[in-house]
């Protein structure tokens, strides 16, 4: 057995403070009766109130309040498999992960921001196969493509500067590794969205966008920073910043968005250009641009499901709140 929602099981700490109150409400109900007159002469005129069902319906409640919490938790057990069929594209999120994204002259820091915007692309491009691609000077597959999108923001969460070892800003190895891990060699349905500040880069990157292109791959580029430059801060073991990035002349070092390249990165490839927005344009249009292309079937792919069984708690915490409702406090006259 396993809980979907373990945290509903804090509703339980409801039960001994709705003891206690009982207990209270008891003494002050009784300490106000006795105000009123003598307590042998009160409890024979108030004889039709049944004490114990005036002790039944709070313990009817208390159920109820248990199991609706053991219903909440989602209690499941035994397992089934769903296989799930798409129709849709193959989508590869590419991440600069290099130390100029730690920038913030994009709120609250490129890398932070591109993180943001892969997961809003995550959630609108559901029903196409998404994978994840992180890059410096090197770059390799975080998460193959897949289906599963909950495994691929697991994957997203623990994104980060520095998570590639070597530093840099190869964008080329980036597509190349994208494009060796397009499940489908020869289709047509590939995209790549690239999140870069573009600075720094390794290698010819207007020919592996050529290459790109006459493998079917379209590829749209986000530019995350701004052009007037950002120093690069340097973060101490608390995340503050102690200082920043300087070069030889210990002047610090301002990083840049390259808009050129990567406009015509995009250009190469037939995809489009954009930078980060306060409006999030560039999640909207490339969203857009991706669900207007027509899919094809996609691998389809098994998912172990675990069986639902909060119905049974929720039965018997409704057959609980029903009985506390029929059951009367007063008991009927014998005649």
């Amino acid at each position: 057995m396993r809980f979907a929602t373990p945290d509903a099981f804090y509703l339980w700490l409801l039960l001994p403070a709705f003891a206690w109150f009982l207990v209270w409400s008891k003494k002050r109900r009784r300490k106000a009766i006795e105000k009123l007159g003598e307590l042998a002469l009160l409890d024979r005129l108030s004889l039709r109130v049944s004490a114990t069902r005036d002790r039944v319906k709070p313990a009817l409640v208390g159920a109820a309040v248990f199991f609706l919490a053991l219903a909440l938790a989602r209690p499941q057990w035994g397992q089934g498999e769903q296989e799930v069929f798409a129709r849709g594209v193959d989508v590869f999120l590419v991440l600069d992960t290099s130390f100029s994204m730690d920038a913030v002259d994009v709120a609250p820091s490129r890398m932070e921001r591109a993180r943001y915007i892969a997961s809003q692309l995550m959630d609108r491009l559901q029903g196409n196969r998404l994978g994840l691609v992180v890059f410096s000077g090197t770059a390799f597959v975080q998460c193959p493509l897949t289906l599963d999108y909950a495994a691929a923001r697991i994957f997203l969460d623990i994104v980060a500067t520095g998570i590639v070892p070597e530093p840099g800003t190869n964008i080329v190895q980036a597509i190349e590794a994208a494009k060796r891990g397009f499940v489908s060699r020869n289709s047509t349905h590939r995209v790549i969205v690239l999140l870069t500040d573009g600075e720094q880069q390794s290698g010819d990157v207007l020919a592996v966008a050529e290459e790109a292109r006459q493998d079917g791959i379209v590829i749209h580029a986000v530019g995350v920073g701004m052009p007037g430059g950002e120093p690069i801060p340097v973060r101490n073991e608390r995340g503050e910043v102690s200082d920043y990035v300087r070069d030889a002349e210990g002047q610090p070092v301002l990083s840049r968005l390259d808009e050129k390249t990567l406009s015509e990165l995009a250009l190469a490839t037939g995809g489009e250009y954009f930078r980060v927005s306060e409006k999030d344009d560039e999640i909207e249009g490339i969203a857009s641009l991706v669900m207007a292309m027509e899919g094809e079937d996609l691998e389809s792919q098994l998912f172990t499901r675990y069986r639902e069984r909060y119905y049974w708690p929720l039965a018997l915490a409704l057959a609980f709140l029903l009985a506390d409702t029929l059951l009367a406090r007063q008991q009927r006259e014998v005649v």
